[in-house]
């Protein structure tokens, strides 16, 4: 139950989008997958949602000085 409701708040906070590619993100933000674990076709789909979120390949927010 919890992790549909996870899936569906990242699909409203970003909008939609290709299911998978929503589902690995929330996978790798909980630390359930990792990047590497993402299928070769999906990771630059993965990778940019990730970006938009202010978060780095393993889900940990980008910190700019």
């Amino acid at each position: 139950m919890q992790i549909m409701f996870r899936v569906w708040l990242i699909n409203l906070l970003l909008g939609g989008g290709d299911r998978m590619v929503l589902v690995f993100v929330t996978l790798i933000v909980y630390g359930s997958k990792t990047f590497s674990q993402v299928p070769v076709s999906l990771q630059p789909a993965v990778r940019a949602e990730l970006l938009t979120m202010g978060l780095d390949e393993n889900g940990v927010p980008i910190v700019t000085p």
